[in-house]
């Protein structure tokens, strides 16, 4: 069976936002929020420039990954995506086996000892 290679998904890059590049993602949705897709009131609501899809799990940092939301939509897309991220993290040291367990079971691979089937206990 040929091994195929596996990409790994690291966080990417992140570019300075201009002013320029703020209102180029201000105008492709026409000042509408991303996340729940209400308009955004540019003078009395605070927005930022959100990525749909987030850096850390592998968004790109170009326009077409970026929308205005309002600042509180915002942040509650960012604790749910540093929470994706962290289980991916704890998915991925678990299927890599780079983690031992803190509380190995008696007698299993990990353990000096070996029990025979008929009860007797041996080194390993």
């Amino acid at each position: 069976m040929p091994f195929s290679e596996i990409e790994d998904v690291g966080t990417t890059a992140r570019r300075k936002l201009t002013p320029r590049r703020r209102l180029q993602v201000w105008e492709k949705t026409g000042g509408t929020c991303v996340l729940c897709e209400r308009r955004i009131d540019g003078v009395r609501e605070r927005w930022i420039v959100e990525h749909i899809r987030a850096l850390e799990l592998g968004g790109e940092d170009d326009l077409a990954n970026m929308g205005p939301a309002h600042e509180a939509c915002a942040l509650v897309k960012t604790r749910n995506d540093h929470r994706q991220t962290a289980q991916a993290k704890r998915q991925k040291i678990r299927h890599i086996g780079a983690c031992t367990s803190k509380r190995p079971l008696p007698f299993g691979k990990t353990s000096p000892w070996k029990r025979k089937l008929s009860g007797e206990i041996i080194p390993r």
